[in-house]
Parts: structure tokens; C-alpha cells; sequence
């Protein structure tokens, strides 16, 4: 049997149980053998994968990780002057924006940075919350209110109504108007300054039941709707929370990709909203209980899904998409 010591390592964790494992900074998984140990790792198709950060507070800063990604992929950022009360969930730029206290209750200072290259913060303007509204003041440019924010890796967006909104950073501010009957989503998700892309929704057109919305997107850069549109249905007044749960979206560098549950509760589908492309993964007439997507250590994108009374997954969305295997490569 081969000595735990026979092949020591600072950047793994062992376990021992029924059996030995180890467990390294790139989540992969070794089990110890007669023969020394074997990687469980499975194989993956060879796409190009985007590299995304999630972002979390710690320590009065911010910590930029990847899901069991090497620990050189993961970075700590401070701001030099001021703790980070607020920041962005999420980041396919490698740069965060976020929030340092200013001199009074709900004033803060908008600021970015580069985590991935430790670079000094640039202020991007002033955030003042006031009787049920936010002020944004840009660096030498004139005060934007709105009843809202939502931060991007690389700014904001400013929520002047449902329907209205205005991007910063900008050279020239703007106020930009959604189709008619078409309103912001429940939640954006990925990183908007990545895609270039807003999540917008609007009522299904009447004789559908009531909680029927169409969901589309809106090209920031283009200031039109891109061709995508489909439908979800939620119950009515729950929609916020089932939207979070039924409706995934990641960026990859062919596109972002989402994973959906449509058709009621009746199928479950992957597409890239750019280029339109799509496929059902999984259908049954009496409804999918739940669906849940991740990024996993290596950027690969999985799908589980509660098919009747068995559990069903997809290895590798992107791979699924435009090839339409389920499976690891290799593998049956």
C-alpha cells in the first residue's frame, strides 16, 4: 500500500473513511489504490471556457474565486483608503465594482478596480440614497436618480423606472427606454458588462393563463431586442423567487448560454441567446419537480434535473448544445 508520505502535497486535504481520498485547490478528487493514487477527474470536451469570478466580501475587502479553481486563479482585493460595504456578485472582466462608505447614512462612494492585476481604484462617481430614491452623481457630470441599482463587474445600472434605465460608466448620459410593454426581469445574472446584455420581461399576450411572462434580451450596445424571446409561467405574486430558481445564465465565450425550465413546468431547455440556437434536454407531461445548474471547478456548466421520480443531468451544457451528447466525452 502506498505511504500517504510516499507523495506529499501543501495544497491537498485528505479523507478517510471506507476509503482514502484526497482533494486538491482544483476540486479534483484522487482515490488511493493498490497502485497508487487515480484521479476520479472525468473527461471533458475541448471548448474554450470562459473565465468568470465570484465575488464575496471578506476582511474589509472583497475575495475574487472560481469554483475549485487553483488557488492562483483566486484573488483578494482592499480598497487602499476605505472597507467595502457593497460589491458585484459576479465578474467575467476581472474587474469589480463596488461600495465604500461616504459621510452619511446611505452615502456611498462608487469606485473599480482590476483585482486580477491589483490595480489602484478608480472613483466612478457618488451614490446617495434619498426618500425612496438613488442619486448617482458621475465624476463631472450631472446627478442621475433612479428608484434602483444593479452593479456590473465594471459599473452600474441605474433603474429610473421599470422600463427605463441609464449605464454608467458613459461619455455622454443617457436615459434608454425598453420596448413597448417591456419591463427589467425579477434578477439580472452573469456579468452584464461581459454579455452587453439586459434580462427583460413582459406579460404574455392575453387568453394565457395569468402567470405567463415572455422573457427576452436587450442589446446594450445595438439599444434593441436581440431575436430570443420564449415564455415562462410562474405563480402569480411568487415570481421573483421561482424566476431564481427556473432560469440559469452563464456567459461562454460563443455566447451566453441559459438553462430554463419552459412550457409551463414541462421541459427543460439549453440555448445560446445570441445565436438562437437550443435544445430541449429533458420533457415529461406531468412536470420537472426542480432544476438546478452550476459552474463547476473547470468552468464546465452542469444541469440536474427532478424527472419524475428519477434524477437526471446533463455533464457539460456547451458541450450538449452543439452536439447533443449528455454524457463526459468517452463515456456512455
Amino acid at each position: 500500500m502506498t505511504s500517504l508520505e510516499s507523495n506529499p502535497r501543501d495544497d491537498v486535504r485528505y479523507k478517510v473513511g471506507s476509503e482514502v481520498t484526497r482533494q486538491d485547490t482544483s476540486g479534483t478528487t484522487d482515490v488511493l489504490t493498490r497502485d497508487g493514487w487515480k484521479s476520479t477527474a472525468l473527461p471533458e470536451a475541448k471548448f474554450p471556457r470562459q473565465k468568470v469570478w465570484y465575488i464575496s466580501r471578506q476582511e474589509s475587502g472583497v475575495k475574487a474565486w472560481r469554483y475549485g479553481f487553483q488557488s492562483e486563479d483566486n484573488y483578494r482585493y482592499i480598497d487602499p483608503l476605505a472597507p467595502i460595504v457593497e460589491a458585484v456578485g459576479f465578474s467575467a472582466t476581472g474587474w469589480v465594482t463596488y461600495l465604500v462608505k461616504g459621510d452619511g447614512s446611505n452615502d456611498y462612494i462608487v469606485k473599480r478596480a482590476s483585482f486580477t492585476k491589483n490595480t489602484d481604484p478608480e472613483v466612478l462617481g457618488h451614490l446617495e440614497g434619498y426618500r425612496r430614491e438613488w442619486r448617482f452623481t458621475p465624476v463631472e457630470q450631472p446627478t442621475t436618480a433612479g428608484y434602483g441599482y444593479h452593479l456590473t463587474s465594471k459599473g452600474l445600472v441605474l433603474l429610473r423606472t421599470p422600463s427605463v434605465f441609464t449605464y454608467f460608466p458613459t461619455k455622454n448620459p443617457r436615459a434608454t427606454l425598453l420596448p413597448e410593454d417591456w419591463q427589467l426581469a425579477w434578477h439580472q445574472k452573469g456579468d452584464i458588462e461581459n454579455s452587453r446584455l439586459l434580462i427583460v420581461k413582459k406579460r404574455a399576450p392575453k387568453g394565457f393563463e395569468p402567470g405567463r411572462h415572455q422573457i427576452g434580451f436587450f442589446d446594450l450596445d445595438k439599444n434593441r431586442m436581440l431575436p430570443t424571446i420564449f415564455e415562462m409561467t410562474f405563480i402569480p405574486n411568487s415570481e421573483e423567487a421561482q424566476f431564481g430558481n427556473r432560469f440559469y445564465l452563464y456567459d461562454t465565450p460563443r455566447g451566453p448560454i441559459t438553462i430554463t425550465l419552459e412550457d409551463g413546468l414541462n421541459q427543460v431547455v439549453v440555448r445560446n441567446v445570441k445565436t438562437g440556437e437550443k435544445r430541449i434536454a429533458f420533457h415529461r407531461d406531468a412536470g420537472i419537480a426542480r432544476i438546478k445548474a452550476q459552474q463547476v471547478n473547470t468552468g464546465r456548466i452542469s444541469v440536474d434535473a427532478a424527472v419524475g421520480f428519477s434524477d437526471e443531468g446533463i455533464y457539460d451544457a456547451e458541450d450538449y448544445l452543439y452536439t447533443g451528447r449528455k454524457a463526459p466525452p468517452h463515456t456512455r
